[in-house]
């Protein structure tokens, strides 16, 4: 195998390799994002503060 052969092999490996990671987190990010809960606001008609939020 001739070393710009091996080059160019090695280099469309590594750039395949980084696409797939990057594929995989964003799966990842867009899978926390849809299975997050709805933020309510909690109703404490007793506290002088504003509604805290729960999560």
């Amino acid at each position: 195998m001739r070393p710009q052969t091996q080059k160019s092999l090695a280099i469309s490996g590594a750039l395949a390799l980084v696409a797939l990671l990057a594929a995989y987190k964003a799966a990842m990010v867009t899978a926390a994002f849809t299975s997050q809960t709805a933020c309510v606001a909690v109703n404490d008609s007793a506290a002088a503060t504003p509604a805290q939020r729960a999560c």
